[in-house]
């Protein structure tokens, strides 16, 4: 390694031959150890988090309260079919204080009836 004059990082320098013999695509050995690192650390995520918060708890008896069981395809639509049930709750609210709009404007068009 030689040190450039203007820089106070070395400055490194790889043979031809080094260059070669590079993988330009991950092997094998490193996407299975990329693949235990993702798995390790989901591991430790869910093993670090507290059952005891009280979130989480809510979020897991909904869920067990549901039925929902756990497969893939589940996992894969359960983002999808929550986002789904708030938007119809949401929907049914709005037709809720679409009602109650109606009826503050008939109670108030009665009451200018009656005292004009």
């Amino acid at each position: 390694m030689a040190t450039g004059i203007l820089q106070d990082r070395p400055i490194v320098t790889t043979s031809s031959q080094d260059q070669l013999s590079s993988p330009v695509t991950p092997t094998a050995t490193t996407t299975a150890a990329g693949r235990s690192n993702v798995l390790s650390a989901r591991i430790t995520s869910v093993l670090s988090a507290s059952y005891a918060d009280l979130e989480i708890r809510d979020a897991l008896e909904t869920l067990d309260a549901r039925g929902i069981q756990n497969t893939q395809e589940t996992r894969r639509n359960l983002r999808l079919d929550i986002q789904k049930e708030v938007i119809q709750s949401n929907a049914e609210i709005i037709k809720d204080f679409g009602q109650v709009a109606e009826v503050k404007k008939k109670l108030s068009v009665s009451c200018i009836l009656t005292a004009g």
